[in-house]
């Protein structure tokens, strides 16, 4: 009976799995952890996984997963070791989505012309595609498949993401990002966050669409609808974005959230790590700018302000560094070119986390109640660190101006006081505090597509409305012209009434 039961559970399990084709071609580590939880998973519960990416599991365990691994991605990211100034708050916005359009839709791309060979069978299907949520241009694999398409995002969401499902973009309730970075939000940024909404959304699809549709074509033929109608098709978005990390917004059924969903249990540090980290009884302070900043490649004024402000601190120090070694060793310092950050990040005696400011490091240290010193660079980055200044989690200093001493004193401040880890644990609770845990939850949602053979019934009616029905400007035209009847009307019958008395006024000849 036992035997019975299990076959049949293995039969009805089989009956649920679907062939699903998972794109991610960012060759970020934080991109990449994300990316790697879902396929995985998504293979463990029986599905045929195949994953187009920079970099492969290779997880014998995993027998439903198949991988094809593209290092070019890698070749093409170095190419652009320019991208943290490019990308950065500080540089103009058009310019910034201008070269974030040729960075991402480099990569995208590559990945469409290598799987040109991959793909050529005719004969080869999916269930669902799954795409990495980077550029409008990844979406064109709906067009080769014709089945239902998912995207995910390791961070919030790029503005002309949220129209793929008709999310709510209003200038008035969502400001522009770089408006979020003021502390006053008055007039004129309304203003500013108005004119970039329409102007930006009018550069797409008057500029960039055409553009991404005619590549649409290249590869997948003429027989492809319009690259807007692919869009609007897609069933569902995942992003890694939440209320806890991120200033609330409102969203359709059709974006989920999914929420820490590369944590993972803590596992034993290594020997030298644990040494070290055991024998700081002062603390110690983690530095690590990321996967997406090269430490080494900083300029030397700035390394040697980082260096000489570590050096002089009262903790000792552990430095994710580019290369095996620092140039200048110091003292307190550990320095190792990789380091377990979950398993650092959970020691009781971290006292402060200097970091870059990405959604997944913000989201760790949270989690395990470490305070934090955000050092900001591009991208979402400013925005999550100023988040998490708002919610008395940390300081944040601008690398571009501070001095050794301004970076020492803002590092001792957030480790030496209490308030700040006080606020860390306080929001590590409403964080962790879920009904489940957030892969069970994304994949339970990507289960609910491929169930339903899409997800229409979360379609927002949104994503049908013109520009002219969202922002009502049909019923403001009427309006106004309606007013303007009126307001012609009465004019003109006040000139007439008062025409008439004058006339009646006037003495009339009697000759």
């Amino acid at each position: 009976m036992f035997l019975l039961a299990v076959l049949l559970v293995t039969c009805l399990s089989a009956s649920r799995s679907a062939r699903i084709l998972y794109i991610s071609p960012v060759p970020s580590r934080s991109h990449v952890a994300v990316h790697q939880s879902i396929s995985a998973h998504l293979s463990l519960r029986g599905h045929q996984v195949t994953t187009l990416s920079p970099k492969s599991l290779k997880n014998p365990n995993l027998s439903n997963l198949t991988e094809f691994e593209f290092p070019t991605l890698r070749e093409i990211t170095a190419k652009h070791h320019d991208r943290t100034t490019k990308l950065s708050k500080d540089n103009f916005l058009f310019n910034t989505l201008l070269y974030g359009s040729k960075y991402y839709g480099e990569l995208v791309e590559e990945v469409l012309n290598r799987s040109q060979t991959i793909f050529q069978n005719a004969s080869i299907s999916f269930d669902l595609v799954i795409v990495e949520n980077l550029h409008p241009l990844i979406y064109s694999f709906g067009c080769r498949f014709q089945v239902p398409i998912i995207g995910v995002s390791s961070s919030a969401l790029p503005f002309y993401s949220h129209d793929f499902v008709g999310n709510p973009t209003h200038p008035e309730v969502v400001l522009e990002p770089r408006m979020q970075l003021n502390k006053k939000i008055g007039l004129y940024e309304k203003f500013v966050s108005w004119f970039n909404n329409v102007c930006l959304r009018m550069f797409m699809s008057f500029h960039s669409f055409s553009q991404y549709d005619k590549k649409t074509k290249k590869y997948f033929g003429n027989d492809c609808p319009y690259i807007g109608n692919i869009l609007k098709n897609v069933s569902l978005i995942l992003t890694s974005a939440n209320p806890v990390v991120h200033p609330v917004r409102p969203n359709v059924p059709a974006i989920v959230e999914m929420q820490q969903i590369h944590t993972r249990p803590t596992k034993p540090l290594p020997h030298d790590l644990q040494t070290f980290l055991d024998g700081s009884p002062r603390g110690v302070v983690y530095f690590s700018l990321g996967s997406n900043i090269d430490t080494c490649n900083l300029s030397l004024s700035l390394r040697e302000t980082i260096t000489e402000a570590l050096a002089e601190l009262p903790y000792n120090v552990l430095w994710k560094w580019d290369v095996d070694h620092l140039p200048e060793p110091s003292g307190n310092v550990m320095a190792r070119k990789w380091l377990p950050q979950q398993d650092v990040l959970s020691h009781k005696n971290v006292k402060a986390f200097v970091t870059q400011g990405g959604l997944q490091s913000v989201e760790e240290a949270i989690i395990h109640g470490v305070p934090i010193v955000g050092m900001p660079f591009f991208l979402d980055q400013p925005i999550n660190v100023m988040h998490m200044v708002k919610m008395g989690v940390a300081q944040s200093i601008d690398h571009a101006i501070m001095t050794k001493n301004e970076l020492k004193e803002v590092i001792i401040e957030v480790a030496s006081n209490e308030t700040y880890r006080t606020n860390a644990r306080r929001m590590r609770d409403v964080l962790i505090d879920q009904p489940v845990p957030g892969l069970d939850k994304t994949i339970w949602w990507i289960e609910h597509v491929i169930r339903h053979k899409g997800a229409k019934h979360l379609r927002s009616p949104t994503v049908d409305m013109s520009w002219s029905a969202y922002f009502l400007l049909d019923v403001t035209f009427v309006a106004v012209l309606f007013g303007g009847v009126v307001s012609c009307t009465v004019v003109l019958c006040v000139k007439t009434v008062k025409t008439l008395i004058i006339m009646n006024r006037i003495p009339r000849n009697k000759n």
